[in-house]
């Protein structure tokens, strides 16, 4: 009975952890709140995510720019949605649909 105990206490601590590890170079990574008036814009990056929380979401999405192998130090979040994953039994609960304008912002932030 201890065991069980254990292992659900352990599971549950491991739940409110991150479940998305930041990729080699993809802390360097500034997210902009305001389109960007004195930056160069390189791309369109569109990703969607199942995951447990927003800040998840946007690290997933680091992780994404970054193995563009492109260059770009800052990116916009043109569009950010919530949708309720239907049918969902285990697992995370919301999908993050995002779309990122990267930027070149030389070393102006």
């Amino acid at each position: 009975m201890k065991k069980i105990i254990l292992s659900v206490l352990l599971l549950s601590m491991a739940a409110c952890t991150n479940t998305v590890k930041v990729d080699d170079g993809a802390d360097a990574l500034v997210q902009l709140n305001n389109k960007p008036n004195n930056c160069v814009y390189l791309y369109k990056l569109d990703a969607e995510a199942s995951l447990y929380s927003h800040d998840d979401a946007i690290r997933y999405l680091k992780n994404r720019i970054v193995a563009q192998n492109k260059s770009g130090n800052a990116f916009w979040l043109e569009r950010d949605e919530t949708v309720q994953n239907s049918w969902v039994m285990f697992g995370p609960e919301h999908k993050y649909l995002m779309t990122a304008r990267v930027y070149d912002c030389g070393n102006k932030k």
